[in-house]
Formats: C-alpha cells, structure tokens, sequence
C-alpha cells in the first residue's frame, strides 16, 4: 500500500506524525494543540514556537514527506524584478517568496506547501502557473524582511539651529587639531575655514552666524 505523504499544515496529522517520527513527545504535542486552540495559528509554527522543535526539523521533515526540495534561500541572490513577479502584499501576507522563473512558470519558496487557497490566490494575481519548494518559515521572514526592509530610515535630518549648537559645544577632532598644529594653522583660522564653508555649502547663512553669534556672545 502506497505511503499516504498527504498533510494537514493546520490541524493535529502533522503533530501525529511527528510523535511517530519521535520529533516530539505526546505530551509537547497535547501542549501545543491546546495552545494552538488558545492562541490560533498553524500547529508547526506553534510547536516552533513553544521550543519543542527548531524550525529547520519541521522543513525537513515536511519536505520528506512532500517530496519537495528545500530552498536554500540564504546561498541565492534574488533579483528584484523575479521578486516583483508576485505584489508584495501577498508575499508578506502568505511568508512565501519567489526564487525562479522559467517558461510562465513560477517557483515560490512557501514554508506551508498545503495552503491551496494562497497558491491559488497568488496564481490568480500573477497568471502564472505555480510550482513550489520549500524554505522554514525563519528564512522566509529573513529574506522577505531583507529584501523589502534591507534599506536603513534614513537619518534624521538636523536643523541649522541643532548644527549650529553642536559647533558651538564640541571641540575640534584632535587629529585636526594635531595636524593644524604640526602645519602652522592656528584654531582661529580653522574655525574661520569652517564657517566660510559652511556658508559656501549653504548650510547656514552670514544672518543666521550672525544672529548665532549675538545669542552666545
């Protein structure tokens, strides 16, 4: 009789199969059904959750039964305009993500291979047909979050005023300091070389150095 390789991401046949697989106890897996009762959510992410299993045993041991290849999404760089094949709303909404694109066929790296009403959402979205492997939900989050968060806020940008009080309490960096010293350049010729560019960038203004220059004086 053919092996039934068939799963059920959401409910307790996978948390079976991991007791038989001796991946888990009978006793973590009543306390993550109860938990996922509790609290909702997919059982394998539950048991991740609660530290009964690592992420990467549970892939495996999906990807065993499925026999489906895992994705190794940290050894790939993912071009843009492959990601964009997918709208991003549902790439963060279903913690999937594209990695290949060959002949309108679309492979996605998902970490539930059985969520029939995502594939099929994101088939409608795109038009392609769909083909899947799979990645732990961790390297999914990672490479999702990379690719769409890579790039850092960029930093507040500071008032003249604020600019103007720093220049005002902070000294001279000591290796400008040392190297005006070792070539005869005075601290009063540097602080006049500083404002005069930072006038010639337009960072500030001759009225508001001037106007600076009452307040402390």
């Amino acid at each position: 009789m053919k092996e039934d390789t068939s799963l059920d991401l959401g409910g307790t046949k996978l948390g079976r199969l991991l007791v038989e697989a001796k991946l888990v106890t009978e006793e973590q897996l009543r306390k993550a059904t109860d938990f996922q009762k509790a609290v909702g959510g997919k059982l394998p992410a539950v048991i991740v959750k609660l530290g009964f299993i690592t992420d990467d045993q549970v892939t495996q041991f999906i990807a065993r039964r499925q026999n489906l290849r895992i994705a190794e999404l940290d050894k790939v760089v993912l071009p843009e305009n492959l990601i964009k094949r997918v709208p991003r709303e549902l790439i963060e909404k279903h913690t999937c993500i594209p990695i290949a694109f060959r002949d309108g066929m679309l492979t996605l790296a998902v970490a539930d291979p059985t969520d029939i009403e995502a594939l099929e959402e994101i088939q409608l979205a795109t038009d392609y047909k769909i083909e899947v492997a799979l990645a732990s939900r961790g390297a999914l989050t990672k490479a999702i979050n990379q690719f769409f968060y890579a790039e850092k806020p960029p930093e507040e940008t500071k008032t003249k005023e604020q600019l103007l009080k720093e220049l005002e309490d902070s000294p001279l960096p000591r290796e400008i300091d040392e190297r005006a010293s070792r070539e005869g350049v005075s601290r009063v010729q540097l602080q006049r070389a500083l404002v005069r560019l930072l006038i010639e960038k337009r960072i500030i203004s001759e009225d508001e150095l001037i106007k600076k220059a009452k307040e402390i004086a």
